[in-house]
């Protein structure tokens, strides 16, 4: 399956996500107006989401998400994890 999503995050940027998926999430690219650093941390954090559950919650992808931040040194402007997690799910609805 293929889904896609936009949010605007009050108060922040525009998360745009598109998802292939079925029981879990085969590939993910995140796109938007946010700023990541360093830039290119974006695709290793999209490949943390490979292998996610579908049936994962919101919470638990903003936890995965949290920890992987927490265990490196980089910077989300304008967008979070829960806001993240949030975009991944509504891709997958």
């Amino acid at each position: 399956m293929y889904g896609t999503a936009k949010l605007k995050v009050p108060g922040g940027k525009l998360i745009s996500v598109k998802v292939t998926y079925w029981d879990s999430i085969d590939s993910v690219q995140i796109l938007g107006d946010f700023f990541i650093y360093p830039e290119e941390s974006i695709l290793e954090i999209e490949r943390t989401l490979v292998g996610t559950s579908t049936k994962a919650s919101e919470q638990e992808i903003s936890s995965r998400l949290q920890s992987f931040f927490d265990g490196h040194d980089i910077t989300l402007v304008g967008v979070t994890a829960q806001s993240i997690a949030m975009a991944l799910k509504m891709a997958m609805k």
